[in-house]
């Protein structure tokens, strides 16, 4: 559901029908999600007002007649409900690498980076922003998963494997969630994904489909528009229009005002 500056609000209506076995443990998980959204940042342990409340949530987190689905879908859940009042949300997607050192968990988790020694585990998530409201909706699908360490160093390996078994099929799992949650709603959602997305099975899936896209290219295809890459094409276009985007600054680059010229064409890849 939308941010508010009230953490337990926000809180409560985010996870107050969580089905978890005992109403016990859904006040549990408002508390904890409280504590959480007051220290943005910061561990479980640091979040915390008391030794018996750090207690009362390490056995929360291991009670396995607790499902973590059950607790990811109380969100979803939350989001739909204010997602139906928008007439047009952006589906921002993007990966995010979680990283943990603790020597007891990494032979649990998969490696992240080129380093062998590197552990933790990927996370694709899918968030909801309606672009006229400038207001962000909330989380609609987030799927995790670990690299297998016997696959470290075989990269050149993936490029001979089937798409659904790749890392890139994510665009696509995502995609199909989003759309099976919001059912009807997913004709109001245009999917904004980085160039990583640039696959063209991605690209086949989504035409099908007759969902709305904006996707940053990444590879300058061929056309039948023209003996020209895509590349090439674009910039032979009279600009119809520009933005100015204010570039923050960053490591040894300054902060500047970006000029920006607005081209489009219908191609065919």
């Amino acid at each position: 559901m939308p941010f508010s500056a009230n953490a337990h609000k926000w809180a409560e209506k985010t996870f107050e029908h969580a089905e978890l076995g005992d109403s016990r443990r859904t006040k549990r998980l408002i508390q904890i999600a409280t504590s959480l959204a007051e220290h943005t940042g910061q561990s479980l342990m640091q979040s915390l007002n008391s030794p018996a409340d750090i207690e009362a949530a390490y056995r929360f987190t291991r009670n396995q007649a607790i499902s973590p689905q059950a607790i990811a879908e109380a969100g979803f859940s939350a989001t739909l409900s204010p997602a139906r009042q928008y007439d047009c949300l952006l589906a921002l997607e993007d990966t995010t690498t979680l990283s943990f050192s603790h020597a007891s968990v990494k032979n649990e988790l998969g490696y992240t980076t080129s380093s062998q020694t590197s552990r933790g585990i990927q996370a694709h998530s899918v968030l909801l922003f309606a672009p006229a409201e400038q207001q962000v909706v909330g989380l609609i699908e987030p799927h995790c998963w670990r690299r297998k360490l016997s696959e470290y160093g075989k990269s050149r390996k993936r490029d001979s494997r089937p798409y659904k078994e790749k890392e890139s099929d994510k665009w696509e799992r995502a995609s199909m969630a989003t759309a099976q949650r919001l059912g009807e709603q997913m004709k109001k959602v245009i999917s904004v994904c980085d160039r990583e997305s640039d696959i063209f099975e991605y690209l086949t899936y989504k035409t099908e489909q007759n969902q709305r896209f904006v996707i940053r290219s990444m590879p300058s295809r061929r056309i039948e528009e023209s003996q020209d890459r895509l590349y090439d094409f674009i910039s032979t276009l009279k600009p119809a229009g520009e933005r100015h985007v204010q570039v923050r600054q960053k490591g040894g680059r300054k902060a500047r005002l970006a000029h920006c010229d607005v081209c489009y064409a219908e191609v065919t890849l």
